[in-house]
C-alpha cells in the first residue's frame, strides 16, 4: 500500500467511530427491537451533546445539563452503571410533550480512564419497565462504545505525528471486520511488523470470573514454552504487573535487572526470547489481557513505535470487548434468564426449523405443553421470589427428563413448551408422565418454605393434530386445558373435539 494514496492531513476518523457505534445499537436493537437509543458526548462547556447518527430520532433535547437530575445522580456513582429514570421526573431531557413519553429511560454512562466522557440513552417503550431489561446488557455495550471512543481519540491524536498512519488505519480497518481472535492476532503480527519487530505474538486473557489467573488464549509464532489454555496467577510477573497497572512494560535480557518472571515466577532462567514488550488491552487496573511480543534479538525502541502499537492493542481489546458482548446478546437473545430454557421468540424459530426439517424428511414431532397448576396461589401465598424458584426448579426438572434432541422453552409465565423430534405419541407420552410424576413429587423448599406443585400435559402430534407451529401448540394447548378441566396433575392427548381456554 503506498502511503500517499491517503491525506494524512485531512484524515477524518469520526465515520469510524460512528460506525462501531451504529453497530453495536444495532446490536442492541436485535436484543430490544422496541427501545430508542441515543448517543451523547462531553461537550466543551460541560454539557452533553447528542451524536448526530443514523439511529437518532426526535424524542430528545441535543444538549442535556450536567446538572440534569439523572445526569447529577450518574456522575455521583463511585462506579459508573446503568440506571434506570422515570422520564416525567426528567422533562428537560425530551423535545416531545408529556402524554407522549413513557414511563421509563435506561441511563448508561460511557466512561474514559475514570471520567464519564458520555451515555447511551435509552426510552424503553411503553407499558414496559425496568424488570423487562438486563443492565449488563447495556453496561458491555457502553464497554464496547466507549473502547471505539477512546481509540478514536488516540487516531486523532497521533495522526498529526505519525507518517505511519495509513498502516495504522488499515491495521484498524482489519481488525474491525476480522472474524476470530484468531484474525486479529493474525491481523495484528502482519501489520504490527512496519512498527515493531517481533518473532512471536502473544494474546492473554484476564477473565472477570477468575481475576486471580490469566490465560495463554492464542499464539501467533513458535509456541515452544507456552500452552494454549495455559493459566498462571496474577503474580510476580511481568505479564501480571501489565494486567494489575494497566501499563506497558519493556524487558531487555541485557539489563542488569531481572525481573522475577515473564508469564509467571521463575520462568526466566530458561526464556529464550532477549526482548519482550507487552502491551495491555486496556489501559485500566486489573484489565482484560495484555498483548506480548517477543524477539529474540534486542534493538532501540522509539516512543512512536510504542503509542502506534498503544492504539493497535487497544483496538483488540476493544475487538475482543465486542466479541464478548455478541456472545452475550446472543445467549440474552435465544435464553430466558429465569429458566435458562428457550425465550418464547427462539422457541417459535427452533420450531418452526424442526416443523419444516420433519416436513422435508416425513419424520414424527411431538408438542408438549405444559402449565403448572394453581401457580397464582403460589406467588399470591408465598411471593415472588417462591414462584420463581419452583419454576427454575420445574425447568430443571423439564431438562432432566426430556432427551437432550429435545427442546424445551418457556411459553410464558408458568406455561412450558417441549418439542419433542423424532419421536411418536407413544414414546413422548411416557416422558410427559415421567415429567408430571417428577413435578408431582419434588418438595419445593426455599428459606425454611415448602410448597406443593403440579402440571397439566397437553399433547399434540405432527401432521396428525396439526401441519402448522400454530395449529400444533393451540391443540397441544386444548389438551393441557382438558387436563385442566379433569382436575389437573395429568397429561392428555389431543382428540377432535378438544378447544383451548381461549375458547371455551
Amino acid at each position: 500500500m503506498d502511503h500517499a494514496d491517503i491525506d494524512l492531513a485531512n484524515l477524518d476518523t469520526k465515520p469510524f467511530f460512528e460506525t462501531q457505534v451504529k453497530i453495536a445499537i444495532d446490536i442492541l436493537n436485535s436484543v430490544y427491537p422496541e427501545t430508542s437509543i441515543y448517543l451523547y458526548t462531553l461537550g466543551e462547556s460541560d454539557d452533553f451533546v447528542l451524536k448526530d447518527l443514523p439511529t437518532n430520532g426526535h424524542q430528545v433535547s441535543k444538549t442535556i445539563s450536567s446538572a440534569t437530575q439523572a445526569l447529577t445522580e450518574t456522575l455521583s456513582q463511585n462506579e459508573f452503571t446503568s440506571i434506570f429514570i422515570k422520564n416525567q421526573e426528567n422533562r428537560e431531557i425530551f423535545s416531545i410533550q408529556p402524554e407522549e413519553q413513557s414511563e421509563y429511560s435506561l441511563l448508561t454512562p460511557i466512561s474514559k480512564l475514570g471520567n464519564m466522557v458520555g451515555f447511551l440513552f435509552t426510552i424503553l417503550p411503553h407499558g414496559r419497565g425496568p424488570s423487562d431489561y438486563n443492565q449488563s446488557v447495556f453496561n458491555n455495550l457502553a464497554l464496547s462504545v466507549g473502547s471505539s471512543y477512546i481509540l478514536s481519540d488516540s487516531l486523532e491524536k497521533l495522526k498529526s505525528r505519525s507518517n505511519h498512519l495509513s498502516l495504522m488505519l488499515e491495521v484498524n480497518t482489519h481488525l474491525n471486520i476480522a472474524a476470530t481472535k484468531t484474525d486479529y492476532l493474525f491481523e495484528i503480527s502482519r501489520f504490527g511488523k512496519y512498527f515493531i519487530h517481533f518473532d512471536r505474538a502473544v494474546l492473554v486473557l484476564h477473565p472477570e470470573e477468575t481475576p486471580e489467573y490469566f490465560s495463554v488464549d492464542s499464539i501467533e509464532g513458535d509456541e515452544t514454552g507456552l500452552q494454549l489454555g495455559m493459566s498462571y496467577p496474577v503474580y510476580k510477573s511481568l505479564v501480571s504487573r501489565s494486567i494489575i497497572t494497566g501499563q506497558f512494560f519493556i524487558f531487555k535480557q541485557s539489563h542488569a535487572e531481572q525481573p522475577e518472571g515473564i508469564y509467571h515466577e521463575g520462568d526466566i532462567e530458561e526464556y529464550p526470547y532477549k526482548q519482550v514488550i507487552g502491551f495491555p488491552l486496556s489501559k485500566t487496573r486489573n484489565g482484560s489481557g495484555v498483548l506480548v511480543l517477543e524477539s529474540l534479538d534486542e534493538y532501540d525502541i522509539k516512543q512512536s513505535q510504542i503509542s502506534i502499537f498503544e492504539m493497535i492493542s487497544q483496538s483488540l481489546g476493544a475487538a475482543l470487548t465486542r466479541f464478548s458482548l455478541y456472545e452475550r446478546l446472543n445467549n440474552y437473545a435465544t435464553i430466558d434468564t429465569l429458566t435458562q430454557l428457550y425465550n418464547l421468540r427462539a422457541l417459535k424459530q427452533r420450531f418452526e426449523e424442526e416443523l419444516a426439517r420433519a416436513g422435508r424428511y416425513q419424520n414424527s414431532l411431538v408438542v408438549l405443553f405444559l402449565d403448572l397448576d394453581k401457580f397464582k396461589l403460589v406467588n399470591d401465598t408465598y411471593g415472588h421470589l417462591m414462584g420463581d424458584y419452583v419454576l427454575r426448579e420445574t425447568s430443571q426438572i423439564i431438562r432432566d427428563t426430556v432427551r437432550t434432541s429435545d427442546i424445551p422453552g418457556r411459553y410464558g409465565g408458568e406455561e412450558f413448551v417441549v418439542i419433542m423430534v423424532n419421536s411418536d405419541a407413544k414414546a413422548c407420552m411416557a416422558s410427559a408422565r415421567r415429567i408430571c410424576s417428577a413435578i408431582h413429587e419434588r418438595k419445593f423448599t426455599m428459606n425454611d418454605v415448602t410448597v406443593d406443585s403440579r402440571v397439566s400435559i397437553g399433547l399434540a402430534e405432527y401432521p396428525h393434530d396439526g401441519e402448522t407451529m400454530q395449529e400444533l401448540i393451540q391443540s397441544a394447548d386444548a389438551a393441557m386445558y382438558t387436563a385442566k378441566k379433569h382436575g389437573g396433575d395429568q397429561v392428555v392427548k389431543y382428540e377432535k373435539g378438544m378447544v383451548p381456554k381461549s375458547q371455551a
